[in-house]
């Protein structure tokens, strides 16, 4: 579990910087269109990486800690 939230830092960190490349790249005015495109490339591998990521630390700790939601009332649905 400490492993997946290091991931997440990391895709994190891949957000914020390949969106200050970007924007750095769109105020300079000095990218051409392929750079613009990798740019944008990048920063949506990355989100979707954090996303899943995200996702993955989300439902690791659901199935970890069922008392948050009322775990009686779950464990009384499941034996029936």
């Amino acid at each position: 579990m400490s492993q997946l939230r290091q991931l997440r830092a990391v895709y994190a960190g891949g957000v914020g910087a390949w969106t200050l490349c970007l924007l750095l790249t769109l105020v300079q005015e000095n990218g051409s269109a392929r750079q613009i495109v990798v740019l944008l490339g990048l920063l949506a591998a990355f989100l979707v990486l954090l996303l899943w990521s995200t996702w993955c630390l989300w439902e690791a700790g659901m199935r970890r800690s069922p008392d948050r939601t009322g775990g009686t009332a779950n464990a009384q649905l499941e034996q029936s």
